[in-house]
């Protein structure tokens, strides 16, 4: 053998041992790093699963029919369970009932994503397929469909800086006085303080009153008194539309839905009609140059709104779809719960006369008040968040982005995440204190709150948490690169309970969906009530009472709900 073959030989020995010794050092890095991922997948699992008898459908009839009663349900089968796994049409939905998990949801907004879901609404409410590709730029997906060319807009970024911006500050004020001063309007023609007659007992349904007054306050401060003259009876739709809205998203044809796809025809028709109106009201003239509210646009918010999904190239079927959304969304929630804190309080004499003298400390004539001192009295503030608690059924939905840890448990991406606000707003475990009846989360508790804290600052860091992800992951623009397990921060603002307590409010929602409008939610309940308590005296028709039983909250919808049954009040106005 000659000496280049030994040379070979000899390399080829010290090239295999360096190979045996590196495969022999990784064998305890391997090791490690398998029992470390295998004692994950073992410790990690889905929540535990909700039995079913229909294959793939699964629960989704329940679900769909009535998402208040289901929830319920599914919580009385695992009750010590911080979540539940449901079976939906193929797909697995995580109901959470924990505050701790439900605050991780909402704060990590890039894994947990809205997104699919204003897409899906606007595919339901009248979207062409070239509106979703336009929504679908940039916005947080699971999947990107193939084919979508992405030109840089980001529609639903944009919708989503825009909204805060207008309903707070000088847009909010402006906001609160055309409300205010329309409904004290509306009350003063109904009960002219001139006519002897007015000071008379007059008894009627105090829900449909509210109804009435309420609804033409707020949907002249947001769209103007134009939309009166072209569609008298939006009042009525909005309630019949809100009887059916939900039955939309069960897709189901024309043929087997008529009265819900006709009103949502009905309301795409008009808000059509309002814009082209309100166009044309500008084009010759008629609108002076950028003002905070106009007869034809109302708030200036829903002028800037209409131009910038004109200018992004959306359709006008589009944007009628998503005018009836904003209407319904900015009606049927305030409003339910206005009816619910008057019905409250006229249920209980002595705490009426006690807002009567937080109303005196704000008053500065007659029948006039000062709006941001009144939201700061303890006894009203109370009151209105515990209305909030009792009378609002909130579902608040994400998709799970990507395989990802939250708490204990493993959620599959592509999977339905669902926080029902009102499961949080009626534990026990949060709500109830030891020795204070009174203290039942079933019960209407005026005081409740009295202990001075407000979940403002609560949700307020929650949403920056939630609004830093959502916009750093729109920048970034990919649907990968996100750590699964997320972060889990402990927050610290306020004693253990009383933070506990505020994250299990939700009728606002969280994250980046908290809902821009909840600062005049605040002042159209308080403000509406103390104007009619100002103007009107109201009294509980004790017979009526007898008969028809005390008002619950009616269950049968989500977001603010109606009393159950009529609530008869006898009312005259008050001589001041």
């Amino acid at each position: 053998m000659d000496m280049g073959s030994k040379d070979s030989q000899g390399l080829l020995h010290e090239h295999m041992g360096l190979w045996i010794a590196l495969l022999v050092l990784s064998i305890p890095i391997f090791v490690v790093w398998w029992w470390t991922d295998y004692r994950w997948s073992l410790a990690l699992r889905e929540p535990p699963l909700v039995p079913y008898i229909i294959p793939w459908i699964g629960h989704g009839l329940s679900f769909m029919k009535d998402v208040n009663a289901f929830t319920a349900w599914a919580r009385s089968k695992y009750p010590s369970s911080p979540a539940a796994t449901v079976q939906i049409a193929g797909k697995h939905l995580y109901l959470i009932f924990d505050v701790k998990l439900a605050s991780q949801i909402y704060r990590r907004s890039q894994t947990f994503i809205f997104d699919p879901f204003f897409i899906q609404t606007s595919r339901i409410l009248g979207a062409s397929k070239k509106d979703l590709e336009i929504l679908e730029m940039g916005a947080q997906v699971v999947f990107r469909r193939p084919g979508i060319k992405d030109d840089g807009r980001r529609i639903l970024h944009d919708l989503h800086q825009l909204s805060p911006g207008f309903l707070q500050g000088k847009s909010l004020d402006k906001l609160t006085d055309v409300f205010l001063d329309v409904l004290c309007e509306d009350i003063d023609k109904r009960f002219p303080p001139s006519e002897e007659k007015s000071y008379e007992w007059e008894a009627m349904n105090l829900g449909n009153y509210i109804k009435e007054t309420r609804a033409h306050a707020s949907i002249v401060a947001l769209l103007g008194t134009h939309i009166y003259d072209i569609w008298p009876g939006v009042n009525e739709w909005v309630w019949k539309f809100d009887e059916h809205f939900q039955s939309l998203f069960t897709e189901m044809p024309q043929f087997l839905n008529p009265k819900a796809h006709k009103l949502l025809e009905e309301g795409q028709q008009m808000c059509e009609k309002w814009e082209q109106d309100a166009l044309k009201a500008g084009e010759e003239g008629r609108i002076e140059e950028d003002p905070e509210w106009d007869p034809y646009w109302g708030l200036r918010f829903s002028r800037v709104r209409s131009e910038m999904l004109r200018d992004n190239g959306l359709s006008t079927k589009f944007r009628a779809g998503n005018g009836v959304a904003f209407l319904w969304g900015f009606e049927a929630n305030a409003i339910p719960i206005s009816i619910q804190i008057m019905s409250q309080v006229l249920l209980r004499p002595k705490l009426l006369a006690k807002l009567h003298t937080e109303i005196s400390a704000c008053q500065t004539g007659p029948l006039t008040f000062d709006l941001k001192k009144l939201t700061t009295q303890p006894k009203f503030k109370s009151l209105f968040y515990e209305t909030l608690r009792w009378a609002t059924a909130s579902p608040s939905p994400r998709v799970v982005r990507e395989d990802c840890q939250l708490g204990d448990y493993l959620l599959r991406a592509g999977s339905m995440v669902v926080i029902h606000s009102r499961t949080l707003q009626m534990d026990p475990a949060t709500w109830f204190i030891p020795g204070c009846p009174e203290s039942d989360p079933s019960n209407f508790w005026p005081e409740r709150f009295m202990d001075g804290h407000s979940s403002e600052a609560l949700v307020t860091e929650e949403n920056a948490e939630a609004e830093e992800n959502y916009f750093t992951d729109v920048k970034r623009g990919s649907t990968g690169d996100r750590k699964g397990k997320g972060s889990e921060k402990t927050q610290l603002s306020k004693s253990k309970y009383i933070q506990h307590k505020m994250s299990a409010l939700r009728p606002f929602g969280g994250g980046t969906t908290l809902c821009p409008g909840r600062h005049f939610a605040m002042n159209e309940i308080l403000g509406g009530m103390v104007a009619m308590m100002l103007r009107l005296e109201i009294e509980v028709v004790e017979e009526e009472l007898e008969k028809n039983g005390v008002p619950e909250a009616d269950l049968k919808k989500t977001g603010g709900l109606f009393p159950d049954r009529p609530f008869i009040v006898r009312m005259r106005r008050r001589r001041t």
